[in-house]
């Protein structure tokens, strides 16, 4: 398992968002030149992260998980990708409804980018050739196809592994790629309930042992911000997350998929978000789990190399 944790200034998210707003403007006016950003549900986050601290718990949470997920497209237009202006537009649809966020439709094109920007990101030395405006999701080097597939419902999972499966055969037969990984994102399977109830009493329990150590005068100054830094808090909480979502896709998939001879693995990962309320400091921390699952064929040399390239996928959110 590889996981990122991230806690961030909410300040810094503000400016980060303005400048994607400004990025995201520039593309709007060539595809949807009647398209006022400002008037998108990306302007309506925009309002909510200037008043945040007027916010009820939920919608802070909500709201700082929504504009670090989309900070990550800066990256799209800081480097040298290849992408389709009209479909990076759709970003921009759906409501502006922090329940029903997780199953829009533009989970799906947004998870395509994001995975071109990990796999452009976990590159070491030279920058990769990453291209996202073919009829495969992500292409890497002209080498490798990624087929990325974000889960809005459990029952279709097979489902869409086996399309996924199918596609990237497909890319080799026609030359496309030489190898492929299906990427899945889990993040609206996820029992965010159980997570929240076990992230909460996590906290709980650090902050027990934190107001004993300041009773004790071993520590002092801001304990919320302490406890998201501990290296046995995040480690904690990414485990039991991941393990709920590997509960989630082993639940349906079981362990003995065959992948065929082009897949080298499975990848999946969730994000999750909080808010931390200790006295009158609420502190926002955003999860990006990663797992993954080998295709069981592969040979010893080739199993220890794709090990590898995943393990530099855990990258910033």
């Amino acid at each position: 398992m590889s996981e990122v944790t991230t806690s961030q200034d909410i300040s810094k998210v503000k400016q980060e968002f303005d400048v994607l707003l400004e990025n995201l403007a520039k593309v709007l006016k060539e595809v949807r030149p009647r398209t006022n950003i400002l008037n998108t549900k990306l302007g309506k986050i925009k309002k909510d992260l200037s008043n945040i601290e007027r916010l009820d718990k939920y919608s802070r949470t909500k709201v700082s998980e929504i504009a670090i997920k989309f900070n990550t497209i800066n990256s799209i237009f800081s480097n040298d990708i290849q992408y389709n202006k009209k479909e990076l537009a759709k970003i921009i649809e759906g409501k502006h409804c922090y329940q029903l966020d997780s199953n829009e439709g533009y989970n799906d094109i947004f998870f395509e980018l994001s995975m071109g920007i990990r796999f452009l990101l976990a590159s070491k030395g030279n920058k990769p050739k990453i291209n996202l405006d073919s009829d495969c999701d992500v292409i890497v080097n002209d080498t490798t196809a990624i087929e990325c597939k974000y889960i809005h419902s459990a029952s279709n999972l097979i489902k869409n592994i086996t399309k996924a499966n199918n596609q990237i055969n497909a890319r080799v037969n026609n030359g496309q790629a030489k190898e492929g990984f299906i990427a899945l994102d889990l993040s609206h399977i996820c029992p965010r309930d159980k997570v929240d109830e076990f992230t909460n009493y996590t906290f709980d329990k650090f902050l027990e042992n934190y107001k004993y150590l300041e009773c004790k005068r071993k520590i002092s100054g801001d304990i919320a911000n302490q406890i998201l830094a501990n290296k046995h808090f995040r480690a904690i909480i990414n485990s039991y997350i991941m393990s709920e979502v590997e509960t989630a896709l082993y639940g349906e998939l079981g362990f003995s998929y065959k992948m065929g001879p082009n897949t080298l693995a499975i990848i999946f990962q969730s994000i999750n978000s909080f808010c931390f309320e200790y006295k009158t400091e609420v502190i926002p921390l955003t999860t990006r789990g990663m797992s993954y699952f080998l295709n069981k064929q592969l040979t010893t040399e080739v199993h220890k190399n794709t090990q590898q390239y995943i393990h530099n996928l855990a990258v910033g959110v």
